[in-house]
């Protein structure tokens, strides 16, 4: 049987699972490559002066933070004057990021806190193995919800999320993961009963608390539905080994953490990932940098601060410029490349951390299909700013979800971007 027999014989969507995917990507005539969706969070943002374009426009004016991404200006779209109404505290709106809405204001929103990447996981449901993988790298914040107002944990260990996504288990492991899903479905199933039974007795109160359990249990189900749908199908093998990185550098650590979910989004184990970079960052291992990353951030008008945070500023989009080159050189279905159908958000829930500013937020897309090579900017109009919301709606609508409206969303951005 000729290769498009065999595969349309299957149906497109064996496409999705890794078993097939190495066929995929040896010639398999495929219409569409699947959409993946990587967003990158850091905790004290990056100094405004240093990032933010002066001009606007098609002519993207490279500032010192840009430099090391001069070769992706074609494909990446920087934004200033983006933000998140009714977002304030400092560190603690951070969390925010991905979200538009604060923890304890997700009552007041149709799809509570939800962030972005839990939406686009929500929607691809089980195509992967894992609907999204939650990477750190130091302590830092949460910046994945889910829209009971849960954290999802992080992985903190480049190492160990190799581990999970692409060690394989003995049988007897497996035999045991199998009877741990299964009783987890039994609990499930129970809670749901006593939920029922304990609803009409609560107040308004409780019944808010319980609506968010209710809402995480669901969370917790979908996920255990998908684990057993994936636990008797083969691991995929990566195309590359197990990250090594010297434990006193910073940046080697990152590095292997974006190795890692490169190879995670070349063998489609997963197509939604979240990192956090954190705030304890031991950035006292860049040459030239001697004070820690949360007293540089408060730089003042400190010469010596402003030079050693530029070093750690500078360093920190090195290594997005190496995840965007590694992306790009990984073939993907359809003859193209794996960020072609990645988009890639970075940037902060914090626009100024000198004066704990969540105002004006630092944030560029690169891949993902977008029309690239611009610099947008939007003024206040009056007392109103335009949402960062506007922009994640249309990265929705090109992940292929149908929605008009996210967080704090008043429009999209469609106009300007696709």
């Amino acid at each position: 049987m000729k290769r498009r027999q065999f595969l349309q014989s299957l149906g497109a969507t064996a496409l999705s699972f890794p078993c097939f995917s190495n066929l995929a990507l040896h010639g398999a005539e495929v219409s569409n490559a699947p959409r993946r969706l990587v967003c990158i969070g850091l905790d004290f943002g990056l100094r405004p002066e240093s990032f933010f374009p002066h001009g606007e426009g098609s002519e993207l004016a490279l500032t010192p933070l840009l430099k090391p991404l001069e070769k992706w200006s074609k494909r990446m779209t920087v934004f200033s004057q983006l933000e998140h109404p009714n977002v304030q505290g400092g560190h603690y709106g951070v969390h925010a990021f991905l979200s538009g809405v604060r923890r304890e204001q997700g009552a007041n929103y149709a799809d509570g806190c939800i962030s972005i990447d839990q939406m686009v996981a929500h929607k691809l449901g089980g195509s992967t193995r894992f609907p999204s993988l939650c990477l750190g790298v130091a302590t830092g914040d949460s910046i994945s919800w889910t829209s009971a107002g849960i954290a999802v944990p992080k992985i903190d260990h480049p190492g160990a999320a190799y581990d999970l996504l692409f060690r394989p288990m003995n049988k007897a492991a497996q035999e045991a993961q199998r009877k741990r899903l299964d009783e987890n479905q039994s609990v499930i199933g129970l809670l749901q009963q006593d939920a029922k039974r304990v609803a009409p007795h609560l107040d308004r109160w409780d019944r808010e608390k319980l609506d968010e359990f209710i809402g995480a249990m669901r969370d917790f189900e979908k996920s255990n539905e998908t684990a057993l749908a994936w636990g008797d199908k083969p691991i995929p093998k990566p195309d590359g080994a197990k990250p090594t990185f010297d434990t006193a550098g910073c940046m080697d650590k990152l590095r292997a953490t974006f190795d890692v979910a490169a190879l995670a989004l070349q063998s489609d184990s997963t197509r939604v990932i979240t990192l956090n970079i954190g705030g304890s960052l031991p950035v006292t291992n860049i040459a030239g940098v001697t004070r820690g990353y949360h007293d540089l951030s408060h730089s003042g008008q400190d010469p010596d601060k402003l030079r050693q945070l530029a070093l750690v500023e500078s360093s920190l989009m090195a290594e997005l410029d190496h995840f965007l080159e590694k992306l790009s050189s990984m073939k993907d279905i359809a003859g193209g490349n794996v960020l072609d159908n990645t988009t890639i958000i970075f940037g902060s829930g914090m626009g100024n951390a000198s004066s704990h500013a969540n105002t004006n937020l630092p944030v560029l897309i690169a891949g993902g299909g977008f029309r690239h090579g611009k610099h947008l900017f939007f003024p206040k109009k009056g007392r109103q700013q335009t949402p960062l919301c506007n922009l994640f709606v249309s990265v929705l609508q090109q992940m292929g979800l149908e929605r008009d409206r996210f967080g704090s969303s008043t429009g999209n951005l469609n106009q300007m971007l696709l």
